[in-house]
């Protein structure tokens, strides 16, 4: 009877407890805890307990029928014969055994509704993957659990994952903590997916890492509501998985005479590839990704300031070929877009290959329009999309290229937030836990808010300007100042590698260390990866963190007479290298190098028109060197900025004359400008 008592405890008291009060006054939780510390302590049942109590049962009545084995009953029966004596005990035991299999059965029943029984140990990083299993295999899944992989090795899980320019993620990427997982019997795993815009009328696939090789899961199931978006799937073996979604490119075979392309997904999309732009045949791959109004208008009211310059777009189409081509040849793609004219607003053509974005004007392509249908000609192989922009925004290209960006989802716009645990964080000893996160910004006031609720307070004042984001960059984390990590080996720096919808944060344990070498602060610094100045920057005085509380610490800036750390004078030694670089002693020795045509190439990347390259070289009686010269005065103008020498080297790049970038990037980090010697 007691294996029934047990069965019954387990089903009554842990499997199905009481729902609590939602409003109790603390007199009342007073009471009931000093009510519970009379009675005899219980220990707390988690879900792996319940399990284990329920298998422990089974395990117990397999050894009753044991007992109940044919030799032991037929020693038993010979024992009542002789006695003269009929004992039904036998069958009564067999009775009570299969009563209790019959209760145990009922149980498993009861608690496997809809086939699940959640036995996973939570992820203390909050990561939403669970493994559901039947009790008989709680042994075979021992402590396995999910969870989001470790920040610091993300980078090389991605590099791991077998997908394609066509493959994008749209989950985590899950391990399985203390595997691999290997069961007897089939397991569900179900974790959450980011639904994305692209991604809609299009099949979810997940890629599972299983014996040390990535497979593709054959079935998987997909579920969602308004809060979120859920996957699952059954296996008996993991190591990790992934969930992603395949955007198919159409194929073009480009010859070396005259091409045309027309796409099957969208009839208006056509593209011309010039004679002569291929030595061979090559395989050209196309993509047109679709201008989502409804996505733009969603950006538009949850970040007002997000899509301010780009009135109307065209769908985007892209371009990718693998293998060398004539850049002087040209291509012709033609698109089409709903475009109202007004005086206001100017055409632009926005063209984009591996990450660079470029917003041509009228003056530096050609562009033909009929109705609704645009055809621009442009030289080389590029993406290419028609954009309609408000006049004042042609000043301000680098806000729409990132518009452009976030429009068509290749980036994210969001900010690095600093929060502080006040749970684990301890005035006396100067220890506390720091929490840095990339937050997609349509989602940082919720975020935010639930972060304070869970006891991560915000540092006032450490929020970052907004940026954008690739998938999968990865982002420099140093730190710095009187403060010392709380690791066994703590790292020269942390990397946050960004996914979208993922979690996308560090933890850092750390403690007060004062040093009189070190600046006063715990200083935090974010760098892209090669480069060499910061984009943000969070300094807390170390002196709050060991006396004021959390919710009233802020990041402040460093002393202004504190040169090594002065972003000011940072900034003015910059301006000071960009004007002796765009001098013009620096500029003649550049034009020296330049031929005729990179001359020209380069002044359609500045902005200069060819046209005006034309008059110029009429005026200077063809002389090359004097043409070159008065193509980067023109583009120079009254005064030089830092920004211009970083555009000049990414149009030197993008003209081929990747050595003369170099050159030009080398001289720049010493602040002088050009002398025929580099060039030597």
């Amino acid at each position: 009877m007691w294996l029934l008592f047990s069965i019954h405890h387990v089903a009554q008291n842990v499997l199905q407890p009481k729902d609590k009060p939602t409003t109790e006054s603390k007199e009342e939780e007073g009471t009931k805890e000093t009510e519970k510390e009379k009675k005899d302590p219980e220990p707390v049942k988690e879900s792996t307990d319940v399990t284990a109590s329920l298998n422990n049962l089974l395990t117990q009545l397999d050894a009753l029928q044991m007992e109940l084995s044919n030799q032991y009953v037929i020693e038993k029966n010979e024992q009542n014969t002789e006695g003269g004596e009929t004992d039904d005990s036998c069958k009564n035991d067999q009775q009570a055994i299969n009563k209790l299999a019959n209760v145990y059965t009922g149980v498993v029943d009861k608690i496997c509704e809809n086939g699940k029984v959640t036995v996973c140990i939570d992820d203390p990083n909050g990561s939403d993957a669970t493994i559901y299993y039947k009790p008989d295999v709680y042994i075979e899944v021992a402590n396995c659990s999910l969870g989001s992989c470790p920040m610091r090795d993300r980078d090389t899980w991605l590099d791991e994952i077998p997908l394609t320019s066509d493959q994008v993620l749209v989950s985590d990427v899950y391990v399985v903590r203390n595997g691999p997982l290997r069961t007897s019997a089939e397991v569900e795993i179900d974790f959450t997916y980011v639904p994305l815009s692209s991604t809609k009328n299009k099949t979810i696939k997940v890629i599972a890492k299983q014996d040390g090789e990535w497979k593709e899961v054959e079935t998987v199931n997909e579920e969602s509501d308004e809060s979120s978006a859920h996957l699952s799937f059954k296996t008996k073996c993991l190591e990790a998985f992934t969930a992603y979604v395949e955007i198919l490119s159409e194929t073009c075979e480009v010859t070396p005479e005259e091409t045309t392309f027309t796409s099957e997904v969208n009839p208006d999309v056509k593209v011309i590839f010039s004679p002569g732009l291929v030595a061979e045949t090559k395989q050209i791959k196309i993509k047109v990704i679709p201008y989502d109004a409804r996505e733009v208008a969603n950006l538009k009211e949850q970040c007002p300031d997000s899509v301010r310059g780009i009135m109307a777009v065209s769908d985007a189409v892209e371009i990718r070929m693998d293998g060398e081509c004539d850049d002087t040849k040209n291509i012709s793609v033609q698109v089409s877009m709903d475009d109202e004219e007004d005086q206001d607003s100017q055409l632009v053509v926005i063209r984009f290959k591996e990450g660079k974005v470029q917003v041509l004007d009228k003056s530096q392509c050609r562009l033909k329009k009929d109705r609704n249908l645009f055809l621009v000609e442009t030289k080389g192989v590029w993406g290419i999309a028609v954009a309609r922009i408000r006049k004042i925004f042609l000043n301000m290209r680098d806000t729409v290229k990132k518009e452009f960006q976030l429009i068509f989802g290749l980036v994210q716009l969001c900010n690095i937030c600093t929060f502080i645990d006040d749970s684990q964080r301890n005035k006396e000893e100067g220890s506390f836990f720091v929490w840095i996160e990339c937050i997609d910004k349509n989602m940082i006031r919720d975020d935010v808010e639930n972060k304070e609720k869970a006891g991560l307070i915000e540092v006032k004042q450490s929020r970052s300007k907004d940026i954008t984001l690739r998938q999968k960059q990865t982002l420099i984390l140093k730190v710095d100042g009187q403060v010392k990590l709380r690791l066994a080996d703590p790292p020269d720096a942390f990397k946050i590698t960004y996914l979208i919808g993922a979690d996308n944060h560090v933890n850092i344990p750390m403690e007060v260390h004062r040093d009189q070498e070190k600046i006063p602060y715990a200083a935090f610094a974010f760098y892209e990866e090669d480069c060499a100045h910061p984009f943000h920057s969070v300094n807390i005085p170390v002196r709050d963190l060991s006396e004021l509380p959390t919710d009233e610490i802020t990041a402040k800036t460093f002393n202004k007479n504190n040169e090594s750390n002065n972003l000011r004078e940072q900034m003015k030694q910059k301006e000071e290298a960009a004007r002796k670089m765009l001098s013009h002693d620096s500029i003649m020795n550049l034009s020296r190098v330049l031929s005729e045509r990179d001359g020209r190439m380069l002044g359609v990347q500045l902005g200069v028109s060819e046209s005006w390259t034309a008059n110029a070289k009429d005026e200077c009686d063809g002389d090359i060197l004097r043409t070159n010269f008065r193509v980067l005065c023109e583009w120079r103008g009254k005064a030089a900025r830092a920004a211009m020498v970083d555009f000049l080297i990414s149009s030197l790049k993008t003209v081929g004359r990747i050595d003369l970038a170099n050159v030009v990037s080398e001289v720049y980090k010493n602040g002088r400008g050009l002398s025929k010697l580099d060039f030597d």
